[in-house]
């Protein structure tokens, strides 16, 4: 990330430290004394090495070394554009240099290329001398000022795209106008700010942020970028998110000669756990295996093209290296545009596959979850949301699957699921809590069971009516899927007014605990205020007897199994049921739990029930 740096107030009272570093920028600029360093985009869904960002130095042991001090000078003497071509020019050169695989990111100022003296046709004539195609470069931009012409900055960058370029815009939410950016210039990738990924797995509100930016970088198509990674943590919650590119001292640091691979190792084994979709299931893309023939990168397109004649129905060719290790895809219709092209069969038909295939084709192993799989289907660049999928067993080629086939089987699924849900609030019903208990209790892991059930529910429904009970119910499903965890817990709706809560994650009891004062005081508001100012209402209860009710509350019954317990649904629902009674004999909103060794009283903070002791 080249940085921009305005010259502070002892500046501008020293001219001779100004006069001073301008003496050095021309210097460096005549001498070409700026060296690149390259840090590594990793792709934590293939585990290697997707791109590199070119990051700028100016000469060691000089003030002009840091990036930041670099280009603030160049930006206050009128010499950015000199300054970033150099940078261009030695990222370029480095990189072929290097042969470094994948991408190669390029930092950009977005109001240089808006500048008179902006000439876009240098970067492509330095990879057309390094012998590096444009669709393997990405402009990315970095946010320094504010940015008021949006119309000829898309300008700008129209060139590039019709090159082959693609668009990264950097740092979003530590700039100027980063949503409006994303929105004027539809970039490929787009960068998020380090700020946002430090101790993400901690802090709720960076959740959220991550959580609204991955949906939002879904429906446009775009690539998120998380900046800054440096511990597991935040991999995992970046990994269970789906965030699949990454960057960051976590991997390596940037480097003027970087190793060409990463330890992928320390990447975790993405582990789909159950949440909020009543449509989750177990099945697996090796459902979807299509066996087809693969090529090598050294076949000519000519071979490839009679093997497209002899198959209309086969749309890509995987390509394969000798260890059986994908390579890309092959794709029909692109190579058919190429052919139509004037002298396009004369040009293309003696090149090798190598130089004609998709190397970025989305890559899955044969136990990954359809869910999973279809996620990253819909998350690729709109012109590739069609292109065929690879399959691989234990990295090696296994097979391709095809949209379609995805397609029709996630809506049967879908369909069947949706039978299985609950009608009002659409959380998975009985047979999908039972299936998920039955997989993780199998799994011997830590986990806690929470029933939830509402008090004094009857007297309102009867008081209020259905239409309000039902809202009321869903007002707890709906507190329920904010509060927990989305990936570590899942959410069920035996029906009435009965929950469950399967929980993974470390702080459930905070959130059962937020799911309880929330509902608590939301359930206030469905009462009239007469009745508010009462405390509750008068209704009959089972008997027939008409007595008052205080407001409608929630008690949580909890157990947590321990590693190594060998307990079976049966058992846990004894443990559960005998917990809710003393639960409900708690006049209000409680929460009670317990494991074969302790038992707790979390809310209200009182002793047990005398039972319970």
């Amino acid at each position: 990330m080249n940085s921009s740096f305005t010259l502070g107030d002892s500046d501008e009272q020293l001219p001779g430290a100004l006069a001073t570093l301008e003496e050095d920028l021309h210097q460096l600029l005549d001498q070409h004394q700026v060296f690149s360093v390259f840090q590594p985009l990793v792709s934590l869904r293939e585990k290697r090495i997707y791109a590199w960002e070119a990051l700028s130095r100016g000469p060691l042991d000089t003030e002009l070394h840091s990036p930041l001090r670099l280009f603030g000078t160049a930006r206050k003497l009128g010499k950015l554009a000199a300054v970033e071509q150099l940078c261009r020019e030695k990222a370029v050169q480095g990189f072929a240099d290097q042969q470094l695989p994948g991408k190669l990111f390029i930092n950009v100022s977005p109001d240089l290329l808006i500048q008179p003296d902006h000439e876009p046709g240098q970067l492509l004539q330095l990879l057309e001398m390094a012998g590096i195609r444009p669709d393997r470069v990405v402009i990315e931009l970095t946010e320094n000022h504010p940015v008021h012409d949006f119309e000829l900055m898309r300008q700008g960058l129209e060139y590039y795209r019709n090159h082959g370029f693609q668009v990264a815009l950097d740092d979003l939410g530590n700039g100027y106008s980063g949503l409006r950016l994303w929105s004027e210039l539809k970039p490929d990738y787009v960068k998020i700010d380090r700020h946002f990924v430090h101790q993400v797995h901690r802090d709720r509100v960076k959740q959220d942020f991550m959580q609204s930016l991955f949906k939002l970088a879904t429906s446009l198509g775009t690539r998120l970028v998380a900046e800054g990674v440096e511990s597991q943590q935040e991999l995992e919650f970046l990994q269970q998110l789906g965030v699949d590119l990454v960057q960051g001292y976590y991997f390596a640091c940037p480097q003027a000669k970087p190793l060409l691979q990463v330890d992928t190792s320390v990447i975790p084994n993405l582990s789909i756990r159950g949440g909020r979709d009543p449509g989750e299931t177990s099945e697996s893309i090796g459902l979807l295996l299509r066996k087809v023939r693969c090529v090598s990168p050294q076949t000519s397109v000519a071979e490839a093209v009679e093997i497209f004649r002899q198959d209309e129905d086969l749309f890509s060719l995987p390509v394969v290296d000798s260890h059986l290790r994908p390579q890309g895809l092959l794709l029909r219709n692109q190579l058919m545009k190429e052919l139509l092209r004037p002298f396009g069969k004369e040009i293309i038909y003696r090149r090798c596959v190598a130089d004609m295939m998709y190397p970025h084709s989305l890559c899955v192993d044969i136990d990954f979850p359809l869910e999973e799989v279809s996620r990253l289907v819909t998350e690729r660049h709109r012109d590739h949301l069609d292109d065929d999928f690879i399959v691989t067993r234990s990295g090696c080629y296994a097979g391709i699957g095809q949209v379609v086939d995805l397609l029709k089987t996630m809506t049967d699924l879908k369909v069947r699921n949706a039978r299985q849900a609950n009608p009002l609030t659409l959380l998975p019903g009985n047979g999908p809590i039972q299936s998920t208990l039955d997989k993780w209790l199998a799994e011997q892991q830590p986990l806690v069971v929470c029933y939830l059930d509402l008090d004094n529910f009857k007297p309102f429904n009867d008081t209020y009516g259905y239409a309000l009970g039902d809202q009321l119910l869903q007002s707890l499903a709906a507190c329920m899927q904010e509060h927990l965890h989305p990936q570590d817990d899942f959410i069920g709706h035996i029906g009435g007014d009965d929950f469950v809560a399967l929980c993974r994650s470390t702080d459930w009891q905070k959130r059962m605990l937020e799911v309880l004062h929330q509902f608590s005081r939301h359930s206030l508001e469905y009462y009239q205020e007469e009745d508010r100012q009462a405390g509750g209402i008068y209704a009959e209860d089972r008997y027939g007897t008409r007595r008052f009710f205080a407001f409608v509350g929630v008690s949580i019954a909890a157990f947590r199994t321990l590693p190594g317990d060998k307990m079976t649904a049966h058992m846990l629902a004894a443990e559960v049921s005998h917990l809710k009674h003393a639960a409900k004999k708690i006049d209000g909103s409680s929460l009670i739990y317990q494991d074969r060794q302790s038992l707790q009283q979390l809310w209200p903070t009182k002793n047990p029930p005398q039972d319970l002791q």
